[in-house]
């Protein structure tokens, strides 16, 4: 009954961004002290009913002391939670070149955690047989598997302690979290109250960097560029802004060529001069952030409003999702920009696909191109990639809860020879998901609990040390590897 502990910390950290205004160091020295308590009594075995009844209680007397807070309806419903996943691809993967990996002032509502440890509830279960077929090490890789670590994906991720949490969106949705390319503690999220937040981790205390303004309306997505010097982010204001992450500059905003909420958006991973966005009205375009004009022929029409958006790592392949239920995959022109509708697929009629994620591998030996799939149908779907036109099929589902919120999942950026690869999703039920996607059964490899909201955002930074998710609430949480 550990997780019970964790959802009653999850409501006091929610509620610490109103203690002591005047003294935030009061505020982080209290969650941490509340965290040992808890950690403490978690192991008391108290009955599992006296602990709900105290995490009801507990919520009750936060709320009178300090107001009830305010509840994000579903994103669909109010048209407000369109996310699109852009993972850190290794750019080159289908050129089998190795992955790339490396080893001011702050916001006061930013708590720090330090050494805080919080025990998320494990899965530590053994290897399990993999299905027919389904690749694994041989002996030729054991000395690649040994520099990888050589341990188990279950050691490999065992995250349990929160290294911080930013709390400066509270009250308002966190669409999306996503760190910088090939970086270990620069990261920026998104939110619904018009801001974009760049955050440094190091050197401590964890500190926003950079609060970018200018949008008008919600923001519903962004993306960094490959050398992490430009944000363009997109807004249901209409808008799409061009950032300078250095100083925060808005360089240059582009209304939606369509007059339509902006809901998603993306850089074209080879030339970071193109961008493409989707919006409400179920267009895609092309969009050149240099002159701010769409790209001639880089336009197409979808079924529905376009919530998610990713190209493979080659930039040949774009994928797009909509509100209908439905994924197209376009040729994308290296020359001109220009894209061809290629193929359509049907996921669930009616059925919004809230993110996209596409990796040439998902490990050293497991080089089938895939798409990683987010469907609101309490389903997260892995699809093999068939054909050089993008075409899908269906390889492996994995249950998450999702009915109406626009959720986020994101492939493991490192490849390696261990035996499986990981995904990681989040969930309405509050929960951040790692699943094994080459385990016939028990794909679930680790859990985190924390969040007390359905949890939207995941992302990564470059070597795995460093885990961050977002939910409904405004909460921003990362996630310290465990070390052993």
């Amino acid at each position: 009954m550990a997780a019970v502990w964790q959802q009653v910390l999850a409501v006091d950290a929610r509620y610490n961004a109103y203690r002591t205004p005047a003294h935030p160091q009061f505020r982080t020295q209290y969650i941490r002290r509340r965290s040992q308590l808890l950690r403490e009594n978690a192991k008391a075995g108290y009955d599992p009913q006296l602990r709900r009844q105290y995490l009801k209680l507990r919520s009750q007397l936060l709320a009178q002391r300090y107001g009830p807070l305010s509840e994000q309806s579903s994103f669909r419903a109010h048209s407000n939670s369109i996310r699109s996943s852009r993972t850190t691809l290794d750019r080159m993967e289908d050129l089998e070149e190795e992955p790339r990996s490396q080893g001011s002032r702050g916001h006061r509502r930013s708590v720090s955690r330090g050494s805080y440890q919080l025990q998320a509830q494990m899965n530590r279960v053994a290897q399990e047989e993999r299905a027919p077929g389904s690749l694994v090490p041989t002996p030729l890789a054991e000395a690649s598997r040994a520099m990888a670590g050589d341990t188990t994906l279950s050691e490999n991720y065992a995250f349990a302690g929160m290294y911080h949490i930013f709390d400066q969106h509270v009250d308002q949705a966190v669409p999306k979290v996503q760190f910088a390319n090939d970086d270990k503690h620069l990261l920026a999220c998104c939110s619904l109250d018009g801001t974009i937040s760049v955050c440094q981790l190091v050197p401590t205390p964890p500190a926003v960097l950079q609060t970018l303004r200018g949008h008008n309306g919600p923001v519903s997505d962004f993306a960094w560029s490959l050398s992490n010097d430009i944000i363009v982010s997109t807004s249901l204001d209409g808008s799409m802004c061009i950032w300078n992450t250095h100083d925060g500059r808005c360089i240059r905003q582009i209304a939606d060529p369509d007059s339509a909420q902006m809901l998603c958006c993306t850089f074209q991973p080879i030339n970071n001069n193109l961008t493409v966005v989707g919006n409400s009205k179920h267009n895609i375009h092309g969009v050149n952030i240099s002159t701010g004009k769409k790209v001639k022929g880089g336009s197409s029409k979808l079924t529905g409003r376009v919530l998610s958006l990713s190209f493979d790592s080659a930039g040949r392949i774009l994928w797009a999702g909509d509100d209908r239920g439905s994924i197209f995959s376009f040729l994308f022109d290296m020359a001109t920009g220009k894209l061809t509708k290629a193929k359509r697929l049907v996921v669930s009629e009616g059925s919004a696909i809230t993110s996209i994620s596409a990796r040439s591998w998902i490990s050293r030996e497991a080089r089938d191109p895939s798409l990683l799939v987010n469907a609101c149908i309490n389903k997260l779907l892995l699809y093999r990639v068939v054909d050089n036109e993008g075409a899908l099929q269906l390889k492996r589902t994995f249950p998450v809860q999702q009915m109406s919120h626009a959720l986020g999942s994101i492939f493991c950026p490192l490849m390696s020879f261990r035996q499986g690869a990981c995904v990681v999703t989040g969930s309405e039920d509050m929960c951040v998901y790692f699943f094994d996607v080459e385990r016939a059964t028990k794909a679930i490899v680790n859990k985190l609990q924390g969040h007390s909201a359905a949890v939207l955002g995941v992302s990564f930074n470059c070597d795995e040390s460093l885990l961050a998710s977002s939910d409904a609430k405004g909460m921003v949480i990362i996630w310290r590897r465990e070390q052993k």
